[in-house]
Order: C-alpha cells, then sequence, then structure tokens
C-alpha cells in the first residue's frame, strides 16, 4: 500500500513510524512546508499519481485550492479533521471518514497504526486484524522519569514527593503528550526542578462534553488549585468554556499566570534572523489575545525543527535552551514577588509622554481612555489590599499633582531650578560620564 498524505507538520512523525512498521511506503507532507516550497509542492502533487489513498488534513489556507485542483481522485480520498465541513473533500464514506478522524483524536502510536491498517481493509480490501480507536487519557498529568501519565493528582503526588518550598504547574496541549512532541516540556521540567516541585499537566484546551475531554479552566482547578504558586500556559490561549469563564477560572486559581511561547512555523535559524521574533497571525493568536485574560510573559522558548526519521521528514518542536534558562529565571522572580508582604511591594505605572509637541497636554494620554483616572482608581483598589501608596481622589488631581512637580519630559522651557523648587530631584554629571 502507498499513502500520500498531506496533514499538519506534527502528524508526521506518527504516522511515520507507524507505516514503517506496517511496512506502508508513505509520502508524508505538512501544509506548511508545500505553501513555503514550490518544488516540494510539485513532488507532492505527482506523488498523487502513484498513491494507492491520499489522506489530507486540510484547512482553509489558499494552498489547498491547487491541491485540490490536482489531486487525483481515481483512488480513495479520505479529508479528515476537526472541520467536518471539509469532510466533504472525500469521495468514500463518511463513516470511514469518521473512523479515521476519531482514530487521529485519539492518537497515540496504537491509534494510528490502527487507522492505517483500517484504512487498508476498507478501501483497498486489504486483510489487516484491526483493532477499534482505543481512547487514551484526554488529560493527565506527564512526567518525564514516570512511565505513564497519571490521571488524578494525588496519585502523581504520592509518586512524586515534592520536597521543594514551592510548587510550578505546567500546563501544555494534549498533542505534544500523544505525538510524542514533548522536548520543550521535558526541558522547562528539567530546568524548573533545580529550584521548584513541578505539576505538568496536559488537555485538550476547549473540552468536549461528548469525549469527557476538560476544559483547560477545569483541568487547572482539579491539578493545580491550592498547590501551586505559579502556573506556566504552554496553550496558545487559556479555555473555560468563554473568555468570561476563563479569566474567573484563572481569578480563582490565584496566581501569576507565565506564557511562554513557542513559534510554529519557524525554525531556530529563521526566528533568529526574523526582526520581529513571529508571524502577525502568531502574535495576533500567542500574545495580543491572552493578554486580555491577564497572562504574562511572552518569552519565546520554543521553534520547529524538521528531522528525519522511518523514511521521512517530519515537524517536531524543540526548545531555546537559554530561553528556557531565561523564563525560569523570570519565573524565580515571580515566585519571590509573589510572597513578598504586599506593604512592601514597589509598583510602577509608566504613563506615555510625547516629549515634542504639546508636552503638557499628552502626559498620560490614551486614545480615548482617560488612563490618569484609571490609574487613581487602581491606586485605591491596591491601598485596600495593603500596598503602601497616597491615593489621588481622581485623575484630575492626579495630574496637577505631576503638572505642579514638572515631572514631565520637557527641558527647553523648565529651568533646571524649577524643578528641584518644585520638589523634583536631578543627578549631575559629567559629559564623560554621560557619553
Amino acid at each position: 500500500m502507498i499513502i500520500t498524505s498531506i496533514t499538519w507538520g506534527s502528524d508526521i512523525s506518527l504516522f511515520a513510524e507507524a507505516c514503517d512498521e506496517l511496512g506502508i511506503e508513505l509520502h508524508a507532507w505538512s501544509t506548511n512546508e508545500l505553501k513555503n516550497d514550490d518544488a516540494k509542492l510539485e513532488q507532492c502533487i505527482e506523488s498523487f499519481e502513484h498513491a494507492d489513498v491520499i489522506i489530507l488534513r486540510p484547512t482553509s489556507e489558499g494552498i489547498w485550492d491547487e491541491i485540490i485542483e490536482k489531486m487525483n481522485n481515481d483512488v480513495p480520498v479520505i479529508s479528515f479533521g476537526y472541520d467536518t465541513s471539509l469532510w466533504k473533500l472525500s469521495n468514500i464514506s463518511l463513516k470511514i471518514v469518521a473512523t479515521v478522524s476519531t482514530y487521529h483524536v485519539y492518537s497515540g502510536l496504537e491509534n494510528i497504526k490502527n487507522m492505517f491498517k483500517y484504512i487498508g481493509k476498507e478501501t483497498l480490501g486489504i486483510e489487516y486484524d484491526v483493532d477499534p480507536p482505543k481512547e487514551l487519557m484526554w488529560q493527565g498529568i506527564y512526567h518525564p522519569d514516570a512511565l505513564s501519565a497519571f490521571e488524578n493528582i494525588d496519585d502523581y503526588l504520592d509518586w512524586y514527593k515534592p520536597s521543594k518550598q514551592y510548587m510550578i504547574g505546567i500546563l501544555f496541549f494534549r498533542t505534544y503528550w500523544a505525538n510524542e512532541d514533548i522536548e520543550i516540556v521535558d526541558t522547562l521540567v528539567r530546568e524548573l526542578e533545580k529550584k521548584f516541585d513541578v505539576i505538568p499537566a496536559f488537555c485538550h484546551g476547549m473540552g468536549d462534553k461528548n469525549t469527557g475531554a476538560k476544559t483547560s479552566g477545569e483541568v487547572t482547578d482539579g491539578f493545580f488549585k491550592g498547590r501551586i504558586d505559579i502556573m506556566v500556559d504552554l496553550q496558545s490561549i487559556f479555555h473555560a468554556g468563554n473568555i468570561e469563564d476563563s479569566v474567573n477560572a484563572l481569578k480563582i486559581l490565584d496566581v501569576p499566570v507565565i506564557h511562554p511561547l513557542v513559534s510554529y512555523y519557524s525554525t531556530m535559524d529563521e526566528w533568529s534572523a526574523d526582526i520581529a521574533g513571529m508571524s502577525s497571525s502568531e502574535i495576533g493568536w500567542s500574545v495580543a489575545m491572552p493578554e486580555f485574560e491577564g497572562v504574562i510573559e511572552p518569552v519565546i522558548i520554543g521553534v520547529s525543527q524538521t528531522k528525519e526519521g522511518h523514511g521521512s521528514e517530519f515537524e517536531r518542536h524543540v526548545p531555546i535552551n537559554d530561553r528556557i534558562t531565561k523564563i525560569v529565571k523570570k519565573i524565580e522572580k515571580w515566585v519571590l514577588l509573589k510572597n513578598k508582604p504586599i506593604s512592601q511591594r514597589k509598583v510602577a505605572f509608566i504613563l506615555h509622554n510625547n516629549p515634542c509637541a504639546s508636552v503638557e497636554a499628552t502626559v498620560g494620554a490614551g486614545a480615548h481612555l482617560d488612563s490618569l483616572e484609571s490609574v487613581s482608581r487602581i491606586l485605591g483598589a491596591m491601598k485596600e489590599t495593603g500596598y503602601s501608596v497616597d491615593v489621588p481622589e481622581s485623575g484630575k488631581e492626579l495630574i496637577e499633582n505631576i503638572m505642579d512637580h514638572k515631572a514631565i519630559s520637557e527641558f527647553r522651557w523648565t529651568t533646571i531650578d524649577e524643578i528641584v523648587d518644585k520638589g523634583g530631584a536631578l543627578a549631575m554629571i559629567t559629559k564623560e560620564h554621560y557619553e
């Protein structure tokens, strides 16, 4: 049996390993490599002519128009995935498509091997002994030293035997675990364990009541609540139903949420050479949207890497070791800050102030926002919580205080003497020191 597959890069290693064990010839391509390489796209289209079966996991990207146009429909075509509207690209029974999709969703090597055997038996009449899709756990706790994942927190803690002062929770996608794409998680666990205990948990993210898959919020509530000092969220977005539910779940958790990033479309060399660091779509999905939930520290810790094995190239995600070290140092600082008495914490508010035009008018400027009033109210809330702050009665009083002290970036008409007289502080340094 010869199979051509076009799927996500993260699928290919399991597909290749399964086909290698079964003696199936696999020509596997990822959507990402095809849209960036015309030569590979041509090779992929040529492989249609020799395939006994074509497997697709399509997306809405434009590259698929050309793929579909050139596809060989004289052989069985199976189009599967989460978006059932794209199953219509299949030319076989939807029952077969649904079963293939179930094998894939459950994932794991044995399921993928049985998926290919099922495809061979149902579409080509090959006599395979096929086991039905076997459900793997949808959420659990993983550790690189454990023989298998743990379904509940008590079993994990009995095995792990925490010994350090602070505990860090790590939340990551189930697909990392099911596809054995776990190197970033392993590296992060090892680095964190130099100073902390860890609970590395995986889940489906959005959850699915029909399968028993829990949301990110349900998993953190069951595994992390009351046990951790910091959460490291490796999922793109934290899901607990809707935005309001997600924010409430994080409030209940009541710890800082560190949100390191993985670039899914860049290699190490591409990331190093890119002044932006990430594509605009990745920034929107992985940085901007999570910020609405209040997560912090979007430091990139991993990139994509093409590896070879089982006769195919496949995509894996690998750590950037010095960035892992960097984020762990940040986590250590946040743990110390979290446990510092509130009255001793020092907080800075940075207000916008354009120094080039209308200096006085731009202090604390924010488009369509009364940022000064916001600062005043935040300071009031901090005072009630125990911070040692003097609270202005309003944004108006705050701006008057700033202007009275000449605390603005304007040195054309304001003399040094005037700033000092109004309570400002200046340090006089030599030209050489300044340079």
